[in-house]
């Protein structure tokens, strides 16, 4: 038995059942992103690391944006900051998990875990986020064959990811939302945006599908909530098509579970999400998504409501089922209620938790 295994764990309330035939083990686990953002790997770590602590293992997450991740990572998980690599590699230094498991982030924080294998003596675990080979060009064999080779479990968000990063034997691991969406309420005629205003998101195609749509002049509107580089060109491209004042540009938002669980459709536009955590959300929230037919769309929204993809950068098509969804209370209904089994059965947090534990006691050798 693994040094891992210290005392048998209490159910917390709350959680859920506990699938993992592994319930009565506790594990040291130190996450690691050398970043002092809140974007989508940093998100995923403020829902999977407090699940961890509340099964009872010790968590502790290095980097990310500190106001923001030590309010969502909660009083159960130990928060330490660190925004480049070699700030991670002085935290984990110090806050080495004794006897556990190492969880890199994105490529800068695997090598900071492999380099302090040595010192920490605990495998590493390293999650693929991005649909491409890791490393930067010019240092990608370099890494690819130095680091690798010190990661004793290679992860996926997707199967897309999978197949696009290149790596062999990387399990497929989709990500897990928190059910944190407020019960049944009325729907306004809504159409919601979530994601970062960057232009591989194709913002510019959700602006003209809406334009294509004509639902404004039905009631409707566009809520566009994100940040990023192409916010300007965006609400310009909504002046040049005379819709801007149907759109209601929301920057970063605190309460998207609440605009979720009262919008009407959720449009997703990105060609290439590597898993897209809010269309999930959407998802959780009975709400239905009109989705592009590319990337790791066609594992969640595809899943549910294939019908909703629209090929990818085709506008006019994203207009035509949005006009359809608008039209029709009933369709949007049973939209929303597919998307919601289909998370349900895939793509709650704990879920993805109980095949966390696995990874981690196949790595650590716990019986």
């Amino acid at each position: 038995m693994a040094e891992a295994v210290t005392h048998r764990r209490a159910d917390r309330p709350g959680i859920g059942p506990r699938r993992s035939d592994r319930a009565t083990w506790v594990i040291e686990v130190a996450h690691v992103v050398c970043s002092d953002r809140f974007a989508g790997v940093e998100r995923y770590l403020t829902y999977v690391a407090p699940e961890l602590a509340a099964r009872g293992h010790r968590v502790t997450v290095i980097g990310g944006a500190p106001a923001r991740m030590r309010a969502d990572l909660g009083d159960q998980v130990r928060f330490v900051p660190a925004a480049t690599a070699r700030e991670a590699t002085r935290a984990l230094a110090r806050h080495r998990p004794h006897h556990g498991v190492v969880h890199a982030h994105m490529t800068d924080a695997e090598a900071v875990a492999v380099g302090l294998r040595p010192l920490t003596r605990c495998p590493v675990v390293a999650t693929l986020h991005f649909a491409q080979r890791r490393g930067r060009p010019g240092l990608r064999r370099t890494v690819a064959t130095t680091v690798a080779r010190g990661i004793a479990a290679q992860l996926a968000i997707s199967a897309f990811v999978g197949e696009r990063s290149s790596v062999p034997g990387a399990i497929v691991l989709p990500n897990g939302v928190p059910d944190r969406f407020p019960g049944a309420r009325d729907r306004r005629p809504v159409v919601l945006v979530a994601q970062r205003l960057e232009a591989e998101k194709h913002g510019e195609v959700a602006i003209r599908a809406w334009a294509e749509s004509g639902l404004a002049a039905s009631g409707w509107r566009l809520e566009l909530a994100g940040e990023g580089h192409e916010a300007t060109a965006l609400e310009a491209l909504a002046r040049q098509l005379d819709v801007a004042s149907s759109i209601d540009v929301l920057g970063s938002v605190d309460d998207l579970p609440d605009r979720m669980a009262s919008a009407g459709i959720f449009l997703a536009s990105a060609p290439a999400e590597p898993f897209g955590l809010s269309v999930v959300e959407a998802m959780c929230a009975s709400l239905p998504v009109v989705a592009a037919a590319g990337g790791a769309h066609r594992e969640t929204v595809g899943l549910a409501t294939p019908e909703l993809l629209f090929p990818t950068g085709d506008a006019t098509a994203a207009a035509g089922l949005l006009r359809d969804l608008a039209e029709d209370a009933d369709q949007r209904a049973a939209a929303g209620a597919a998307g919601r089994r289909v998370y349900e059965q895939r793509f709650t947090v704990e879920a993805h938790v109980d095949r966390l534990e696995q990874v981690y006691a196949q790595v650590r050798g716990v019986s």
